[in-house]
């Protein structure tokens, strides 16, 4: 754990039940759920470190997955009385405080109308449909794996090729030579389809046979000689690798079509004039 994550942590707001009972009055006690800890005889609910894990997720992944859920227990406790402190020294009446709870009443309000209008009733078999209609417009290219080794002047590309041609391997060569970033990796540059590398680069690869190695050519970045390693077809791919992004996707859509018509049935005025013409901009 980063040493100084825990203390960012502690600070970083009020508690989800204090927010809770002060936001909507609901005493302590009508708060169902497993009891996990108890403050001064007040219980702390298993519902607390799930919100918290949600609060401070970021953070959370510098966390080994075993020390997570005492983290954010202490987390909890820890913001619990420092609000409790807060309290107990009157800060509520603070304009500070009350602007802070009105706006997290919104945000709250907010992100449960969010999940129940956006995110839910979205299933398997709503996702499924628009993967059918998308998998529709699939064409499968084809696809080159290359390794190659770039250098500055047609010299030092000749000199690879007669290394090469003596039996050196171009990964090691790559290594020690190549002054692109994909050196360190032994020149090798992965899968890539046409319309991704430099033109005179890409032309050689994809005119070249698995296991040959190319002249010099030169691109925008200098001299190159690329060795083909594999060639293929894409394949389409499955319902379940595409299922998040299908749904991030969908989400997107659902939630600007709501705050389009929230906006449209509202009536919203931006007094000032400039602030206006970059709300209005904005599409």
């Amino acid at each position: 754990m980063r040493k100084d994550l825990g203390s960012s942590l502690w600070f970083a707001g009020l508690s989800t039940l204090l927010m809770v009972t002060l936001l909507f009055n609901v005493p302590v006690q009508a708060l169902e759920g497993k009891i996990v800890a108890r403050i001064n005889g007040q219980p702390v609910y298993d519902w607390e470190i799930t919100l918290a894990e949600n609060e401070i997720k970021d953070e959370l992944e510098q966390v080994d997955a075993d020390m997570r859920r005492g983290l954010l227990l202490r987390y909890v406790i820890d913001t619990r009385l420092m609000a409790l402190a807060g309290a107990s020294a009157g800060l509520d009446n603070e304009q500070a405080f009350k602007r802070r709870i009105d706006y997290n009443r919104n945000q709250a309000m907010r992100d449960i109308y969010f999940e129940k209008n956006v995110r839910s009733g979205i299933g398997d078999k709503q996702l499924r449909e628009i993967f059918d209609r998308q998998i529709k417009k699939f064409k499968p290219v084809q696809e080159v794996r290359a390794r190659h080794i770039l250098v500055k002047k047609e010299e030092e590309a000749l000199d690879m090729v007669e290394r090469l041609n003596r039996g050196e391997e171009i990964a090691t060569l790559a290594r020690e030579h190549s002054q692109g970033p994909s050196g360190r990796n032994g020149g090798d540059l992965g899968y890539f389809a046409k319309g991704q590398k430099d033109k005179n680069f890409e032309e050689m690869a994809f005119s070249l046979e698995r296991g040959e190695i190319s002249a010099p050519i030169k691109s925008s970045f200098g001299w190159h000689i690329i060795k083909v390693e594999d060639k293929r077809m894409t394949k389409a791919p499955t319902f379940e690798e595409l299922k998040d992004q299908i749904k991030g996707q969908l989400v997107q859509v659902r939630s600007r079509k709501l705050t389009a018509d929230l906006r449209k049935a509202a009536k919203v005025e931006v007094l000032d004039k400039v602030l206006a013409a970059k709300f209005n901009a904005i599409q």
